[in-house]
């Protein structure tokens, strides 16, 4: 749930009109001479890839929308091409991640940071997607209900399976990070601490794309450790007594004068 509200209360980014989907927000817009070289291009040559949309919502295509409006500034007559996004099994975040993961050229700290970004926003789509298919599901099942007897069926309880550990760190959210991202797990696990620090407000938002742009590597970006709170511990009477016992024979065995061991112990009691 947490994952689902800070993606919904985060900031809507707008290109050229369009509000853009969070997912592909994600991914750092090109700059400098890639962008004039990406207007030069669109200039001479038009849009070959149209911009994607669902409804109003732009879902890809940022920079090659920013670049024919660019153009168009500068008095070139550039079509901009549309397509609206069909459904085909993926989630919409899932769509924008296959999408930019493979186009662009990001480095391995980059990949895992935007897995780690998105995989969040994967998650709450996909269980959206997953209760209105059960919805849709219980409801055919209650129309053929009214038609048909129901019966009950009983099943033998099937005897515990062994445990994969395995398998369960590949469902977590690090180990679908790494799969994501194909990295190592070790390198998923830092960019989860990072965006879990970028949502609790630890670090800045932009830590993210700084990653993913080059300029920052994960490991210098890992939020600090809080240090472990020091509990001091309290002997009771008998440890103290069995201490002070243990103390005065090491003492009697040692080369050392009793009567300094006596002052010690009054000098000792005289502040209690």
């Amino acid at each position: 749930m947490r994952h689902k509200e800070a993606a919904m209360t985060a900031e809507v980014e707008m290109i050229c009109g369009y509000k853009v989907h969070p997912a592909a927000s994600i991914f750092p817009l090109i700059e400098g001479d890639e962008f004039d070289q990406l207007v030069d291009s669109i200039a001479r040559n038009g849009m070959h890839y149209p911009i994607v949309l669902r409804g109003d919502q732009l879902l890809d295509g940022r920079n090659r929308l920013r670049a024919a409006h660019a153009a168009r500034e500068q008095g070139y007559k550039v079509s901009i091409p549309t397509n609206q996004w069909t459904d085909n099994r993926l989630s919409v975040s899932e769509w924008i991640w296959d999408t930019n993961a493979t186009r662009r050229q990001l480095t391995d700290d980059g990949l895992a940071m935007a897995s780690a970004s998105i995989t969040p926003m994967v998650f709450a789509e996909n269980a959206e997607r997953k209760k209105a298919f059960q919805f849709t599901q219980g409801n055919r099942v209650n129309v053929k209900g009214n038609n048909q007897h129901s019966s009950t069926v009983e099943t033998k309880a099937s005897p515990p399976s062994n445990r994969d550990t395995k398998a369960k760190d590949a469902r977590s959210t690090v180990g679908q990070v790494a799969a994501k991202a194909k990295t190592s797990i070790h390198k998923a696990r830092q960019a989860v601490a990072v965006q879990k620090a970028i949502e609790d407000g630890t670090i800045p938002a932009d830590t993210a794309k700084a990653v993913m742009s080059g300029k920052k590597k994960l490991k210098d970006v890992l939020p600090s450790k809080p240090k472990a709170e020091t509990i001091k511990k309290y002997r009771t009477m008998k440890m103290l007594l069995d201490a002070i016992r243990d103390a005065d024979a090491e003492w009697k065995n040692a080369d050392y004068n009793l009567e300094v061991l006596r002052d010690e112990y009054k000098t000792h009691l005289e502040r209690i």
